[in-house]
């Protein structure tokens, strides 16, 4: 299609730090000063339509710029209208001119296109450190107090290479290396890297929506959600896995569900059709899962065909999520890591039957008693409550044994 030059816009990019330069020696101790740097770029007719707010540029100006794949930017018009674009580069956009998604037009809106401003985020690369045994299965990984003032607790680890990202918790060590951080290879696995010295991840702060002030009923539905969860997770048991998101089969992108290996789905103590809590950026969704045909696995996931090793870790690590449930969970691309647990008010209401006949045979004994014996009311309800958790927990222990 013909390129026809909308509007001659002015993008002030905005530097608080050094430009992004892929070397052995990347530090975070450093101060620049701001740089304001104006070029003119033409906005292409063209659109993408990805499912996501998205801008592309030329890849040399992308290096020439200082800036790096997959991360976010914010693009912001002269009246105000802001939008969060992740960044993309293609070898056929002539230099000079931008291409922005559907999407990011429409958050755009009809405001004029002139004097757009594009921030640069806050930054770095990084290497891995290698932590000790006793902190790989700790739900936290370990960075230099620099580090973690800079870029606070949450954190996002970035594979530029592939645009594989994951959310991490950082907690501060003075023996931290300063560009360092000390994750397992459970994460290396997630972001498809070697972490070596040539294959540098890029490390920013966890992007989280803003968040209303609670309610009165967010705070009900807190102050009763909250005890139901840690009942379930004593009654029936947790167990938590990150998995990397990706496309389910065409004909499930209309139902509302998801699916993984067969292998995970026994991982997490889930049959078919259980649900499951897919959750990322504070934002959760519970849906049923089904398992992926693992004899035409090819067929959606591409694997590496030739090291059978990454092939058989990629199909156990993958999610199939449809772009709806993607969109409410606000997932920015296809292989963010996502945290996934069994439903535990699924599996109480799935093992409800097996509760009812010993919780009303509890009642009529208690009862009985009550009749025969004399007891007080007060001592009848306290005996009640003490064997009902007993039953339930004695009952669900077919569920306990799958994960513990």
């Amino acid at each position: 299609m013909k390129l026809i030059e909308i509007i001659v816009t002015r993008i002030h990019l905005i530097y608080s730090k050094k430009p992004f330069i892929p070397s052995n020696k990347s530090s975070i101790d450093w101060e620049a000063p701001n740089i304001n740097i104006e070029q003119t770029f033409t906005i292409l007719e063209k659109q993408s339509y990805t499912a996501r707010e998205e801008i592309t540029i030329n890849p040399d100006e992308l290096v020439e710029l200082g800036l790096v794949h997959h991360i976010f930017v914010e693009l912001k018009a002269e009246n105000g209208a802001q939008v969060s674009c992740l960044l993309l580069s293609k070898s056929d956009i002539p230099r000079g001119s931008i291409q922005l998604s559907k999407r990011a037009k429409d958050k755009l809106g009809n405001c004029p296109l002139t004097g757009l401003t594009i921030t640069k985020p806050e930054y770095s690369t990084i290497l891995r450190g290698i932590p000790k045994v006793d902190e790989i299965a700790k739900p936290y990984v370990k960075a230099c107090p620099t580090l973690v003032r800079k870029y606070s607790n949450h954190v996002e680890l970035i594979n530029p290479k592939n645009g594989f990202r994951v959310n991490l918790t950082l907690k501060e060590d003075d023996t931290a290396k300063p560009n360092a951080l000390y994750f397992n290879r459970y994460i290396m696995l997630l972001l498809e890297t070697h972490a070596t010295e040539d294959d540098q991840l890029i490390i920013t702060r966890a992007r989280t929506s803003p968040q209303s002030k609670p309610g009165i009923h967010k705070l009900i539905h807190l102050g009763i959600k909250r005890p139901l969860t840690a009942l379930g997770n004593l009654f029936i048991g947790k167990r938590e896995l990150t998995l990397r998101v990706g496309h389910p089969y065409p004909f499930d992108e209309h139902q509302n569900l998801c699916r993984i290996h067969p292998n995970v789905r026994k991982l997490l103590g889930m049959e078919e059709t259980d649900k499951i809590v897919v959750t990322y950026n504070n934002k959760t969704i519970t849906v049923p899962i089904l398992d992926i045909d693992t004899e035409h696995i090819a067929q959606l996931i591409k694997l590496n065909e030739e090291n059978e090793q990454l092939k058989f870790i990629d199909s156990h690590l993958f999610i199939g999520i449809t772009a709806l449930s993607r969109n409410e969970l606000e997932i920015p691309s296809i292989g963010t890591s996502v945290t996934v647990k069994r439903s535990m008010n699924s599996l109480f209401l799935k093992h409800l039957n097996k509760l009812v006949l010993p919780v009303i045979a509890l009642l009529f004994t208690v009862v009985q008693l009550y009749k025969d014996l004399n007891w007080s009311i007060a001592l009848t309800v306290a005996i009640s409550l003490i064997l009902l958790p007993i039953i339930i927990y004695t009952t669900l222990s077919e569920e306990r044994a799958k994960i513990n």
